[in-house]
């Protein structure tokens, strides 16, 4: 799929209900949401419309960021099970079908994929994300491996749990992960690849410094909401 930074796929259980390894990735309750892009992902959206008319197109007139292209996937979404995944192909769609085998064997109300380091780019982004994940774990009492990533599935009455948050973010699904560990969800990992990006770029930035300085700031509504005692 040719796609681009500020798009997010939201794809529910219809294409996954298979327990084939090369599962059709996208099937006839595939969400995309355009998060207020300005460059071509319309017209992308449009051509691959053409191609699997079951794929549903979401946009939002402004950015408003991940959580929102959530919710707004979250609530277009018909099926029991959804899986959220960027749409910059760095998480891979044909590991869906993985993640939703693992829901079923290991009983967990979460399935992640965690990213592998294997070809991954050892520079400043991969040091912060590592440095950040071990700060969240330390903080809120996790001992997840990769409790920043954005690719994961559950039911849909769990997403929408998660993303009932009180406070304000700059970057909120950063936290994705402590709202599940706080709500007292059981969280199973899934190891994934995770390949450079193919087209776009990142809405964090090259370096991602401003973005790391506002996760940062984060910290103080995330420790007010999820810093007490489980829900």
């Amino acid at each position: 799929m040719h796609s681009r930074a500020r798009s997010t796929r939201v794809a529910s259980r219809g294409y996954a209900r298979g327990r084939e390894q090369h599962a059709r990735v996208i099937g006839p309750r595939a969400l995309l949401v355009d998060d207020g892009s300005a460059d071509d992902t319309q017209d992308c959206i449009t051509r691959l419309a053409r191609d699997f008319p079951g794929l549903r197109r979401l946009r939002h007139d402004r950015t408003q960021g991940i959580p929102a292209a959530w919710r707004t996937g979250h609530g277009a979404a018909q099926g029991e099970w959804i899986c959220t995944i960027d749409a910059d192909l760095q998480y891979q769609p044909e590991e869906i079908p993985r993640l939703w085998q693992a829901m079923h064997a290991s009983g967990a109300d979460i399935v992640q994929g965690v990213r592998s380091d294997t070809g991954r780019d050892r520079g400043v982004r991969f040091v912060l994300s590592k440095g950040l994940g071990g700060l969240l774990n330390r903080t809120f009492g996790m001992s997840l491996r990769d409790n920043k990533s954005a690719f994961f599935m559950c039911r849909r009455e769990v997403l929408a749990k998660l993303l009932a948050y009180r406070n304000r973010y700059r970057h909120w699904q950063c936290f994705v992960m402590v709202a599940a560990h706080h709500h007292g969800f059981r969280i199973h990992e899934v190891d994934t690849p995770f390949t450079p990006r193919r087209k776009g770029r990142s809405a964090f930035g090259t370096l991602a410094l401003g973005s790391a300085l506002g996760v940062a700031f984060d910290f103080f509504p995330a420790l007010k909401e999820y810093g007490r005692k489980r829900a």
